[in-house]
């Protein structure tokens, strides 16, 4: 090889990012063969094997990580210097985001930005994923998306957050259900099944039940549904109970036939906050986005009424 191509740094932090040939090609918008080429010449280059097998995943080498640590830093260093972006105007840019979070949080979080982006950004594209087994963390440090929000009860020092919004919960049930004719107490609300709605991580519903063990309690779970939005609809089918944030339970109450009644016992808030990678913490684009959704919660964050 008598020259080195720059391209394969590139590659090279790919496939220690997403430790998947495949996933690293499809980040770069490479064929898969295109990128087992690019990890046959790396191999050559370092004499190392860089990701080897263990069962059904591949694992960078001790060598592979301490390159990735050295080279990481110079190559981000080298992008925001040369990308069109330093020059960002919101105004005129197309550039297009990947937003990470569940229906519950596109249901609170876009009625308040999408104003102020569609009146000072308006060909700024916006694209939401659900949340999915492989969770926030794989999906910011493999950047498949760029920004995730929700909860991240310890975030790796890889990631940078902003609080944005914290909410208490309430308990949902059916109009005409028979704990409307009862005293509401624990165990009015233990004597039924309960509907849960989960995220990738279920971090709301293991706060419940955190609370309740606590107490020395425990709840029978039914049902877990992956959308939100949709529980209240269901749950007015069933003598079930769901604890949600409020902000979901009360503004769909009425549409879904359902009624709200306080949580039996006391349960920490909802802790919401807005995660990126820090590869793009000096990204101009980037920040004015992040920018945008945080203003959106006061710039400092804020309770969410009830």
């Amino acid at each position: 090889m008598k020259s080195t191509d720059l391209n394969l740094l590139v590659h090279f932090d790919a496939l220690i990012t997403c430790k998947s040939v495949s996933q690293a090609g499809e980040a770069l918008g490479i064929s898969q063969p295109a990128m087992s080429s690019a990890l046959s010449r790396l191999r050559y280059l370092f004499g190392d094997p860089l990701l080897e097998r263990d069962g059904n995943k591949w694992t960078p080498t001790l060598r592979a990580q301490e390159l990735h640590r050295t080279f990481q830093p110079l190559l981000h260093a080298w992008q925001r210097s040369t990308s069109p972006e330093a020059s960002f105007n919101p105004a005129t840019s197309a550039h297009g985001y990947t937003i990470y979070a569940s229906d519950y949080l596109q249901y609170v979080v876009l009625p308040r930005v999408l104003p102020r982006l569609r009146a000072e950004a308006p060909n700024i594209q916006i694209q939401c994923l659900p949340p999915k087994v492989s969770g926030a963390l794989d999906m910011l440090s493999g950047n498949y998306v760029e920004l995730y929000i929700g909860h991240y009860p310890q975030p790796p020092d890889s990631l940078r957050a902003r609080f944005l919004f914290e909410e208490a919960s309430t308990c949902l049930v059916r109009k005409g259900h028979p704990a409307l004719g009862r005293e509401w107490n624990m165990a009015a609300y233990l004597q039924y099944q309960h509907m849960d709605a989960s995220g990738y991580a279920g971090y709301f519903n293991t706060q419940v039940d955190a609370a309740l063990l606590a107490q020395g309690q425990r709840r029978t779970v039914g049902i877990v549904l992956s959308s939100y939005v949709a529980t209240p609809f269901v749950l007015a089918t069933t003598d079930m109970v769901a604890t949600l944030p409020s902000s979901i339970a009360q503004s769909l109450a009425a549409a879904s036939g359902t009624a709200m009644l306080p949580a039996p016992l006391p349960l920490p808030p909802l802790s919401i906050s807005l995660y990126w990678h820090e590869r793009y913490q000096n990204d101009q684009a980037h920040a004015w986005l992040r920018q945008c959704i945080g203003a959106a919660f006061g710039g400092a964050g804020l309770k969410l009424a009830p």
